[in-house]
C-alpha cells in the first residue's frame, strides 16, 4: 500500500480507466508510460515465471519508471478493475523516490 501523501499525488493528477477482467493492463518489454494505482478490483503480475497479485490502494507499473528501460512485467486484469492512469510526465524525482520505498 502507498502512504496518503502519495495517494493524493495520484489522485491529482490521474485520470479514472477501466479493464475487464482477462484485459492486459501493461504488456512486457514495452515503453513505460505511465502508472496505475488500482482503485477496484485485482489484478495479476506476470514476471520471471512467477505472479503477484495486486489490489485496491496499490501501484503497478511503478518500476520502470522509477528504474527506467522497458517493461519488466505483464499486467492482466483478474477481474474488472477500475484504476487511476498516471501518465510519464506527472511522476517526478520526488514522487517516483516514494513508489520505490517497500511497503
Amino acid at each position: 500500500m502507498i502512504d496518503r501523501e502519495t495517494r493524493r499525488r495520484l489522485e491529482e493528477v490521474g485520470d479514472e480507466v477501466e479493464f475487464r477482467a482477462g484485459q492486459v493492463l501493461i504488456e512486457h518489454n514495452t515503453p513505460a508510460s505511465g502508472l496505475y494505482l488500482i482503485v477496484e478490483g485485482r489484478v495479476a503480475i506476470h514476471a520471471h515465471g512467477a505472479e503477484l497479485e495486486r489490489g485496491p490502494g496499490e501501484v503497478v507499473g511503478e518500476l520502470a519508471l522509477v528504474l527506467g528501460g522497458p517493461r519488466r512485467a505483464r499486467v492482466t486484469a483478474i477481474t474488472p478493475v477500475r484504476a487511476l492512469s498516471v501518465s510519464r510526465e506527472h511522476v517526478d524525482a520526488d514522487l517516483a523516490a516514494r513508489l520505490s520505498q517497500p511497503n
